[in-house]
C-alpha cells in the first residue's frame, strides 16, 4: 500500500496514535471522578481520550464541577507522572525515523490532550527531537479542528500537502473540518465504525503500514 499523493506534512495525534497513555489517563480520570464521588468503573474512560478535558468533564461532571475537575486533573496527572506511565506502539519509532531521514516531511503533533502534558510525554518518552512542530489543548483551543487549523495558520502550510494520522473519529473529522485529508489507525482507542464512518482516504492497522504508505 501506498499514498498515490505527495504530502509534505505529517500532523500526527498523540495518545491512541504514537503512544499508548490509556493506564496514565485513566488512572487520573479514575482519581478526579472518585474526588467527585463518581464511580469510575461505570464509565467508559476510552471515550475521553481524544476530546478536550472541557467537553469530558463537562459530560462527566457537568459545566458546574468542570474547571474544578479539570484543575484537579492537571494536579494528578503531574504528581503520579501519568506521562511515564504508557507504552509507545511497537514500530512507531521506527515510523518516525523513517519519515524523518527521508527528508521529505515536516513532522507535527497535533492532540487535544493539554499541550504542557504532550511536551513532557514526548520528553519521557526521547520522541522529541522528531517533531518540528507540538501542538495540544490550550485556554485558545481545545477540539481537534481548532488545534489543526491552528497549526496550519501559524506556518501557512498549503493544506493540500498536509497529512493527518489519528486513531478516532475526532482526530479523522478534525482533519476533515480543516479541509486536510486525514488517515486512521485502528489499534488505537477509535472504533473502526466509527473511523470509517469519518472517511478517511486509508485505515491501516499498524505503525508498519504507515511507513509504507508514505515510504
Amino acid at each position: 500500500m501506498k499514498s498515490t499523493k505527495s504530502y509534505r506534512y505529517i500532523i500526527f495525534d498523540f495518545d491512541g496514535t504514537v503512544n499508548d497513555t490509556s493506564p496514565g489517563i485513566y488512572a487520573t480520570f479514575t482519581a478526579v471522578l472518585t474526588h467527585f464521588g463518581v464511580d469510575a468503573s461505570t464509565v467508559d474512560l476510552s471515550r475521553h481520550i481524544g476530546p478536550p478535558l472541557d467537553d469530558s468533564y463537562t459530560r462527566l461532571l457537568g459545566k458546574e464541577f468542570c474547571n474544578e475537575a479539570i484543575d484537579l486533573h492537571k494536579q494528578i496527572f503531574e504528581q503520579t507522572n501519568a506521562a511515564a506511565n504508557s507504552t509507545l506502539y511497537e514500530g512507531i519509532v521506527d515510523v518516525l525515523t523513517a519519515l524523518k531521514h527521508s527528508g521529505r516531511y515536516i513532522l507535527a503533533i497535533a492532540s487535544s490532550k493539554y499541550e504542557p502534558h504532550v511536551v513532557k510525554s514526548l520528553q519521557c518518552k526521547g520522541l522529541t527531537d522528531y517533531f518540528d512542530y507540538v501542538y495540544g489543548q490550550t485556554e485558545r483551543r481545545g477540539f481537534k479542528r481548532d488545534v489543526i487549523a491552528q497549526l496550519i495558520e501559524d506556518h501557512n502550510w498549503d493544506k493540500s500537502l498536509c497529512l493527518m494520522i489519528g486513531d478516532t473519529y475526532h482526530d479523522i473529522q478534525g482533519a476533515r473540518d480543516c479541509g486536510i485529508d486525514a488517515v486512521a489507525v485502528t489499534y488505537g482507542f477509535g472504533k473502526e465504525s466509527e473511523l470509517i464512518a469519518a472517511h478517511p482516504i486509508a485505515i491501516v492497522s499498524s505503525p508498519k503500514e504507515i511507513t509504507e504508505l508514505l515510504i
